[in-house]
């Protein structure tokens, strides 16, 4: 399978060198280390390390027993963003808080 995945990677055709393996399998290991496009048009506002920094702040501030609300936090986000000069929506900026949404993409 590994030879036969190297073969297409180095410009060998993929029906040709699935001689004795199914088609549709070598197609998959040969896409499933290529990354999808981004589709739509959602771009993230932070980066992984800045989400990972927020995170560990609210777990700190849970540790000392003074936990942040869901519309606190995402006042904190807006005010973190605007600190640090990020490109964030318009919507943030009118309301001084991000958007609902927000909290459903930060990891956990």
């Amino acid at each position: 399978m590994e030879t036969a995945i190297n073969l297409c990677r180095a410009g060998e055709s993929v029906k040709g060198t699935a001689k004795k393996l199914a088609y549709a399998t070598l197609y998959r290991h040969i896409k499933s280390g290529v990354a999808s496009p981004q589709l739509g048009r959602f771009r993230p506002v932070l980066t992984e390390d800045q989400e990972t920094e927020l995170v560990n702040y609210l777990k700190d501030m849970d540790a000392v027993f003074f936990g942040l609300t869901r519309d606190e936090f995402i006042s904190l986000a807006f005010d973190y963003d605007h600190y640090n000069k990020l490109q964030y929506p318009e919507s943030w900026s009118k309301n001084k808080k991000a958007g609902k949404e927000f909290c459903h993409d930060i990891p956990t």
